[in-house]
């Protein structure tokens, strides 16, 4: 079900309430509510290891534990951080740090960087070896283009060496998977992370779970969010995030229009300071900028 386009205006928008009308079948994996019910709850772990497991090829993963999402920083005046979903490797202690970004943010890399240190950081014990921490992956799925000249969706980070891209450590990875780069299930050569990434980056637009999407995972991640399997309050919890999210988009095209109209103001007004200092009669100058011959002199 597609959402109806509004109709333009330069009026600041309303909120409105997310009605009957406006919900689709599936609910959207990126809504925080709906991405920690499926991927950071105990009933669910399964979900969570198939994920990472999916990210990181021929790692196989017998159990994990979750972890406490919000770092505090030890050094006063300093940023905290609150992380979405974070476990550890049962057996080794590996810690995965998953993320989502619905908005475009140009600096996220730098944000991802920043929540490994807190992964890192509070590993070592005293007395323990520097080389006896366990590796620490941030896995981010961002709904953006993250890297305009590729055209790849998934984006490996790790510590090389510049010139002979010699692997200095594995203790730090960063991994970046832009959805909309995320090619059809029906594609030829698509593997599991590619469906799973486009599945996150169109569940609101399916009917039914597509025949190309088979398999233990797929089908929990559908029934997961099946807006007709929620409880009361996960359905409540839902639809105000709904609403949240259209304000926030409404506010975001109001200010886009308003910001354009007002750039077009501006520009309209250099034109014609550029073209009454070359002489061009006033008359001139108001047919090719809009402006009224009266309010000339006043720019």
């Amino acid at each position: 079900m597609k959402k109806k386009a509004s109709s333009p205006g330069s009026a600041r928008p309303e909120k409105g309430a997310v009605s009957e009308e406006t919900l689709t079948k599936y609910a959207n994996v990126l809504i925080d509510s709906v991405f920690k019910k499926i991927f950071g709850t105990e009933k669910n772990k399964d979900m969570m290891i198939a994920l990472i497991e999916q990210v990181l090829p021929g790692k196989k993963i017998s159990g994990i534990k979750y972890t406490n999402t919000v770092q505090i920083n030890p050094n006063p005046g300093k940023h905290d951080s609150v992380f979405d979903v974070e476990c550890t490797d049962a057996v080794t202690g590996e810690r995965f740090d998953v993320e989502i970004q619905k908005g475009y943010q140009p600096w996220f890399p730098e944000r991802a960087l920043y929540y490994s240190s807190f992964m890192i950081g509070k590993q070592l014990s005293k007395g323990k070896s520097y080389y006896k921490y366990p590796p620490v992956y941030v896995i981010s799925l961002v709904n953006f283009e993250l890297d305009k000249t590729s055209n790849d969706f998934i984006h490996r980070n790790s510590l090389r060496n510049d010139l002979t891209n010699k692997l200095l450590t594995d203790r730090l990875n960063l991994i970046f998977l832009e959805l909309p780069k995320a090619r059809s299930f029906d594609t030829p050569g698509v593997g599991i992370l590619e469906k799973t990434c486009y599945a996150f980056h169109n569940m609101t637009t399916f009917d039914d779970r597509p025949e190309g999407l088979q398999g233990k995972f797929f089908e929990k991640l559908f029934d997961l969010c099946e807006i007709a399997n929620f409880a009361p309050e996960e359905r409540a919890e839902y639809e105000k995030a709904m609403n949240t999210e259209r304000d926030i988009q409404n506010q975001i095209q109001w200010a886009r229009e308003e910001g354009l109209a007002e750039g077009m103001e501006k520009k309209a007004v250099e034109t014609a300071k550029n073209f009454l200092s070359l002489g061009v009669s006033p008359e001139i100058v108001s047919k090719a900028t809009g402006i009224a011959v009266k309010d000339l002199p006043s720019i």
